[in-house]
């Protein structure tokens, strides 16, 4: 596991991915999404903002807070374990809510392209 600095540099980078997420989001960029998650996240992601409608959405984010569960050098990757916990508020007439969610960064070795969001799981 990394210590210091790195896990301060990987929790920052993760929780600017965490609010870069939230505003492509919100844009229904899939252009930004790409950039952010994997090819079979950013399908999921697709099939969500289908869902969700061409109507618009606002996302707050009052509070964050990351924590590294683990860092996992695999054979082709390194995979991190990100705990997020905070406020957000998703309707600007409702109050913010709490969250908690697991987020899984892979920064796969051969593409060189940096640490991109393959999976999250809401844990609240």
């Amino acid at each position: 596991m990394p210590q210091g600095a790195e896990v301060d540099e990987l929790l920052q980078l993760a929780r600017q991915s965490f609010l870069h997420l939230q505003a492509a989001w919100d844009r229904a960029d899939l252009g930004a999404l790409g950039h952010l998650a994997t090819a079979p996240l950013l399908e999921d992601l697709r099939r969500q903002l289908g869902q969700r409608g061409p109507g618009p959405n606002h996302t707050e984010v009052l509070q964050l807070d990351a924590r590294l569960l683990s860092l996992d050098d695999l054979q082709d990757a390194l995979i991190a374990s990100v705990e997020f916990t905070g406020l957000i508020r998703e309707q600007q007439e409702r109050a913010a809510m709490p969250f908690r969610e697991l987020w899984l960064l892979a920064n796969v070795k051969a593409v060189g392209n940096g640490w991109k969001l393959a999976r999250v799981q809401s844990l609240s």
